[in-house]
C-alpha cells in the first residue's frame, strides 16, 4: 500500500510538472509579445501578427484550463449530466462538417463511416465533447494526405462510435497506459505534436466512464489509432 501511495504521489508530482511546463510555455509568448507591443518595438503588419500570436496563445492557454477544471469536476458528486436517448450515427454526422473543414485546412483526408446503430443513453453535450477531444487529438498527429475517420456501429446490445486516423500510432506498451494523465505527452514531447498537458484524453475517459460507457485505444486499419466509444443500448421500455 505505501509502495502504490508512493507510486500515485510520483505520477501526480510529474502531472503537475508537465502541466506547469504547458502553462509556461504560452504564457512567455505572450508575455513577449504583449511586451514588445507595449514598448512600440513592434508596430504596422508585425503588430497584427504579434496579436494574432498572442489570441493562439491565449486560446492554448483557455484549452488547458477549462481541460484541468473538466477534471477537476469529473471527481466531485454533483457533477452534472443529462442523460437522454441518442442516435450515435446522426452525432457523427452532426460533428462532421466542423472536422471535415478542420482536416480540409490541414491538408488531411476526413471521412464518416456512420453505420445506423440502435439508440443508447448519453449526454449529447458531453459525447460531442469526446469526439472532438478524440478528433482534436488525431488531427494533431495525423500527416496531410492520410484519413481521419469518424465511424459508427454496433449490434443488439451496444452500438459504438469511432475515431480512427492515419498518423504514426502508439507503440505497443502504450496503449495500456494512453488514457492516464500526462503520461504519453511525456514519453513523446519533442518526438511528435502533443497535446497541452497530457490531459485531453483523461478528460475523454473521465466523461466516458461518467456515462456508463466505456473507451479503448487499438491499432487503426488506417494505420493510426483508433478510438472506440461502446455504450449499452438503450432499453426502449424505460422511460429516459
Amino acid at each position: 500500500l505505501a509502495d502504490a501511495l508512493a507510486h500515485s504521489e510520483e505520477r501526480q508530482r510529474l502531472f503537475l510538472l508537465s502541466v506547469s511546463h504547458e502553462l509556461r510555455t504560452p504564457l512567455t509568448a505572450v508575455r513577449g509579445f504583449a511586451e514588445s507591443l507595449a514598448d512600440g518595438v513592434v508596430t504596422g503588419n508585425d503588430a497584427t501578427d504579434a496579436g494574432r500570436v498572442i489570441v493562439r496563445e491565449a486560446d492554448r492557454l483557455d484549452r488547458l484550463v477549462g481541460d484541468l477544471m473538466e477534471l477537476a469536476r469529473l471527481e466531485a458528486d454533483d457533477f452534472r449530466l443529462d442523460p437522454v436517448p441518442v442516435d450515435l450515427a446522426a452525432l457523427a454526422a452532426d460533428a462532421a462538417p466542423v472536422w471535415a473543414a478542420r482536416c480540409a485546412d490541414a491538408g488531411v483526408r476526413f471521412a464518416v463511416a456512420a453505420a445506423p446503430t440502435a439508440v443508447v443513453r448519453a449526454d449529447p453535450r458531453r459525447l460531442r465533447q469526446v469526439v472532438d477531444g478524440l478528433a482534436e487529438n488525431a488531427l494533431r498527429v495525423t500527416p496531410r494526405g492520410a484519413p481521419l475517420v469518424v465511424a459508427t456501429g454496433g449490434g443488439a446490445t451496444a452500438s459504438w462510435l469511432q475515431v480512427r486516423d492515419g498518423g504514426p500510432g502508439f507503440a505497443p506498451e502504450d496503449y495500456p497506459v494512453v488514457f492516464e494523465r500526462g503520461v504519453l505527452h511525456d514519453r513523446y514531447r519533442g518526438r511528435r505534436p502533443v497535446g497541452s498537458g497530457g490531459v485531453g484524453l483523461a478528460l475523454v475517459h473521465g466523461l466516458v466512464v461518467r456515462m456508463g460507457a466505456t473507451v479503448a485505444a487499438a491499432p487503426a486499419p488506417e494505420g493510426g489509432a483508433c478510438f472506440t466509444v461502446t455504450f449499452p443500448v438503450a432499453d426502449r421500455t424505460v422511460r429516459l
